[in-house]
Order: structure tokens, then sequence, then C-alpha cells
């Protein structure tokens, strides 16, 4: 009895099978809890996913557009400091001998930190996602920086009342203003382009991509 129920102890045990369709029902309801579209479009984008990931559902054209309007913003900060960061930088009395560095400390920020915030953005929990919530502070220091560097001479002279000090106070400034913008909007870039290819399938890409560079051009 013993040598018995020692067989019967070590026989294998059944399999315990899933039911039918049950985990593609699972997969179906967490996708349209995580991204919003019906359920024809997971359907039709996993067709091709039964050993892969499902692709992103089709994206609108005015979605397209509305995503490519932050490049529109972008450039269009690029073309006002490109007009008036020369005229305000001689308004406040910067030495000619330092221009360069003012267009030098960007690049220079970029090189070090761009791999990390990069990195940073790849692993965020957010809820608001992994991108956006990067774009969103990135876009907030471009306003600052062109506020500071388009402003800084008569915010200075608002507070301080000594020439000399003003005068130095106001290079710094408008300096910072110039580096700051720079530094973001050299930054904003890479969320942006990752946004549109994390959510975007690859036709979408490709006609995100194009969006961009028209809206860049105008």
């Amino acid at each position: 009895m013993t040598m018995l129920s020692e067989d019967q102890s070590s026989r294998a045990q059944p399999c315990m099978l899933s039911e039918p369709g049950k985990h593609i029902t699972t997969s179906l309801q967490q996708y349209t809890i995580d991204h919003p579209g019906s359920a024809e479009d997971y359907m039709n984008s996993g067709e091709s996913a039964v050993f892969g990931v499902a692709e992103p559902p089709r994206r609108s054209r005015g979605r397209l557009i509305l995503h490519s309007l932050v490049m529109f913003g972008r450039e269009f900060c690029y073309a006002v400091e490109a007009a008036f960061v020369t005229p305000v930088l001689l308004s406040v009395g910067l030495p000619r001998s330092l221009y360069s560095l003012v267009w030098l400390i960007s690049p220079i920020l970029g090189f070090l930190l761009q791999p990390i915030i990069g990195s940073a953005s790849d692993y965020c929990r957010s809820p608001w996602g992994r991108r956006r919530p990067y774009i969103l502070v990135l876009g907030i220091m471009m306003l600052i920086g062109m506020s500071m560097f388009l402003n800084g001479d008569a915010f200075i002279s608002a507070l301080v009342s000594d020439r000399s000090l003003k005068s130095v106070w106001a290079i710094v400034v408008v300096m910072f203003g110039v580096v700051l913008f720079d530094f973001a909007a050299d930054f904003i870039d890479g969320p942006i382009k990752a946004y549109l290819f994390d959510v975007c399938s690859h036709s979408d890409k490709e006609r995100g991509l194009h969006y961009h560079a028209l809206f860049t051009v105008l």
C-alpha cells in the first residue's frame, strides 16, 4: 500500500489548460484600457502580432497635425531668437569676445546631458506617459528663456538703480536666457519625435515626419 501510494503521488498530474480565447479577451480588454480606439483597430493591427507586439491603431490627420504644431512653435521661437538675440546682446553692452561663448555653452550642455535626459525619459513612469512631461517642462523652459533674453534689460533696470551693476546683471540675465532657450529648444526635439514613434503605426510615423518637415518649413 505504501509503494502504491508513493507511485500515485509521484505520477505526473494532468496539465490544466486555460479556456480557449480567455487570454485573447484579457489582452483585448487591457489594450482597450491602455489605448483609446475600437476593438476592430486592435484586431486589425494584431493580425501580424501573434509572434510580436501589436501595432498601435491608426491616427487621424488632425491628430498628426496637432502634434506637428509643437514643431511649428519650436521653429517659430528659433526664428525669434535668430532675429533678436544679436541686437539685444549689443544693446546690453556684451563684449564681442563673448559672443562665441554664448552660442558655445548650449551645445556643450547638450553633448553632456542629452543622453542622460533621453534615458530618464525612456524609464519615466508618470501618469502622463514617458514623453509628455519632458515636452511640457522643456516648452516652459523655452518660454522662460525667451522672456529673459527679450526683457532681461528692462527687468534689471526696474530692480537695480546702480548703473554699473545694472549693466553687469543685464548681460548675465540675457546670456542666461539665451543659453536656457537654446538648451530647451535643442532637447525638446528628441521627446517630440520619440512620442510620435511611441504612439503611431509605421505608416503614421512616416506621415507624422512629413508633417513635421512641412511645419518646420512654415
